[in-house]
């Protein structure tokens, strides 16, 4: 379960843990920015560089012949495409194309085996007259700097809470050119258990070939597997 905490929770206890209550040297609206700042690189940066589909998002792609299709406007990495099968709902993982092999298949159309993602771009191989593509992929992280207090903050766990808070504390103490070295301390040590608990996390979610039985790319190896569908 996420540790969710309040935007404007996350402003007070930023500013008892900097002893600024009641000072007004920094706005709540530049308090928010300063939480914006930190959330997207000590905390949804640690878990998405991990290679964790903790803040996965979907993009459904309906295929009309088209040469491209735009990624999502919050697009930060894709996880894959998938292609999806019938009404049902059922999937099958498609193969993401090195730039040597779309030679072969551009100008081919027909269901989508293959993808492409170039610029800002997503090409599907061969090109779909119809069907429907689901697009899973890491979002950029929200900007919570005009954010409303009561928006819900996803700090992941504990260490979490903590890096954001001391992370903060850091860049509010310094634009005083007060003492930091124990915030930073603070900081750097949450922010280890934090890449401590997405490695973890990932040795736990190993990563496997995943060999596909179309023959999209070079053909089928008699020596391919794949779990019965």
């Amino acid at each position: 379960m996420p540790r969710t905490v309040t935007l404007g929770t996350l402003v007070t206890r930023c500013k008892q843990r900097a002893d600024r209550e009641g000072d007004s040297h920094i706005s709540d609206s530049e308090w928010k920015a300063l939480i914006s700042e930190v959330y997207a690189s000590e905390i949804y940066g640690v878990v998405a560089d991990a290679g964790l589909p903790y803040f996965q998002s979907e993009q459904t792609i309906s295929a009309t012949g088209a040469d491209s299709y735009a990624e999502p406007a919050d697009h930060l990495s894709t996880i894959a495409i998938d292609r999806v099968l019938d009404a049902s709902g059922r999937r099958d993982t498609m193969t993401e194309l090195m730039a040597q092999e779309i030679d072969r298949w551009a100008g081919t159309t027909g269901d989508a085996y293959g993808w492409a993602h170039i610029d800002d771009q997503i090409f599907l191989y061969p090109n779909p007259s119809s069907g429907t593509y689901k697009h899973r992929y890491i979002a950029q992280p929200a900007d919570l700097s005009s954010s409303a207090d009561g928006t819900a903050v996803d700090l992941v766990n504990a260490d979490g809470e903590s890096a954001l808070i001391w992370g903060v504390t850091v860049l509010a103490k310094s634009k005083s050119d007060e003492d930091v070295t124990l915030a930073m301390r603070m900081r750097d040590e949450a922010r280890e258990r934090m890449v401590l608990w997405a490695a973890n996390r990932s040795l736990n979610s190993p990563r496997r070939r995943i060999v596909s039985d179309d023959a999209l790319v070079g053909g089928i190896d008699p020596a391919d597997w794949r779990w019965p569908r």
